[in-house]
């Protein structure tokens, strides 16, 4: 299903994420937990896209980005699981492929402005959840517009949230780096996943209730 691109102006409900919360994230090692993902790669061309990610500002400057969950079992989902298939027939992930990969919550110094997307929110905008939160990779091209849209429309926004696609008992986030950049303290918590078996437990028990195989 296509998502509809958005009719501006846009009506957007808001919603605020308080001062000391922490959002949980499965963060890149290779970096501070608290970095953004500049949306570009080493050629200095957009990153592929992800459902709100990458976007431009009205100056059409690749805007920074960050994702994450209000739990850490979210953080896992989101992150860790994302690209499994409902219903797929067999569901298998390789942590190998995450080794690099560690947990962290980031705390908010301040209060964090969020367009609201769950169902009031996306009734005000008159796009259904099954467009812009729980459409496929294919349509994150046009999904990424409503961000984009939602960004330009209301100049002191730092993010949107949601229900969160992947454990829809919990909300999703994602952050704009021009807005929230300075504006999170980043702890980590155990290190890579490679030697973090904390986090391969915490893995290996979602993985067991969703039935997915791990390796």
């Amino acid at each position: 299903m296509t998502c509809r691109a958005p009719v501006l102006p846009l009506d957007p409900l808001l919603d605020e994420w308080p001062a000391g919360q922490p959002i949980h994230t499965i963060y890149s090692t290779n970096h501070a937990p608290g970095d953004f993902n500049l949306g570009l790669d080493s050629s200095g061309n957009p990153r592929s896209p992800t459902r709100f990610a990458p976007i431009r500002d009205e100056h059409g400057r690749v805007v920074p980005y960050l994702y994450g969950g209000s739990s850490y079992d979210c953080a896992i989902f989101e992150t860790i699981f994302h690209n499994i298939p409902i219903d797929a027939p067999y569901k298998f992930i390789d942590l190998n492929d995450f080794s690099s990969r560690g947990y962290a919550r980031l705390i908010p110094q301040r209060t964090l402005r969020l367009v609201d997307l769950t169902t009031e929110g996306l009734h005000r905008l008159k796009v259904p959840k099954e467009e812009l939160i729980a459409s496929l990779p294919r349509d994150y091209p046009e999904t990424a517009r409503w961000a984009e849209a939602l960004h330009r429309q209301c100049r002191k926004i730092d993010g949107l949230i949601w229900m969160s696609r992947q454990r829809d008992r919990d909300r999703a986030l994602v952050l704009f780096g021009d807005r929230a950049g300075n504006s999170l303290l980043g702890l980590p918590f155990g290190g890579a996943l490679r030697n973090n078996e904390r986090l391969r437990q915490a893995i290996l028990k979602l993985a067991l209730r969703a039935g997915i195989v791990v390796a």
